[in-house]
C-alpha cells in the first residue's frame, strides 16, 4: 500500500470519528436545552400557582373589606334614621344587582372580541 492510499483510507476514518464526536456535542447541547427548559417550564408553572393562590386570598380580603364598609354604611343610615335596615338591605343588594348586570352587559360586548371573527372570514 503506497502512501497515498494510507491516508486515503485515514480520511474516512478520521472523518467518521468527528461526525461521532459532533453528534455526541449535539446530543449533549439538546439534553442540556432540554433539561433547562424543563426546569424553567416548572418554575413558571409553580409561579404561576403562587399568583393565583395570592389572587385567590387578595380577592377574599377585598370581599371582606367590601362587606364591611357596605355592613357601615347601612349601620350609618339606619342609626341616623334615614332609612329601616330592612329598606337600606334592599337598596344595597338593588345597587349591588345593577352593578352586576351592567358588568355581565360588558362582558358579553366583549366577548365578541374573542372570535376571531376577521380572521375566520378570511379563511
Amino acid at each position: 500500500m503506497t502512501a497515498r492510499n494510507q491516508t486515503e483510507t485515514n480520511e474516512p476514518e478520521g472523518l467518521l470519528q468527528q461526525v461521532r464526536e459532533l453528534q455526541s456535542e449535539v446530543r449533549g447541547v439538546v439534553k442540556a436545552q432540554l433539561q433547562l427548559a424543563g426546569m424553567e417550564a416548572r418554575r413558571a408553572g409553580e409561579s404561576f400557582v403562587r399568583m393565583v393562590a395570592f389572587a385567590v386570598i387578595a380577592s377574599c380580603l377585598l370581599l371582606s373589606a367590601w362587606g364591611a364598609l357596605v355592613a357601615a354604611a347601612v349601620a350609618a343610615v339606619v342609626n341616623s334614621g334615614i332609612l329601616s335596615l330592612t329598606t337600606a338591605l334592599i337598596v344595597v343588594a338593588a345597587c349591588h344587582l345593577a352593578i352586576a348586570f351592567c358588568l355581565i352587559r360588558r362582558i358579553k360586548h366583549n366577548s365578541r372580541n374573542l372570535l376571531f371573527s376577521k380572521t375566520s372570514s378570511n379563511l
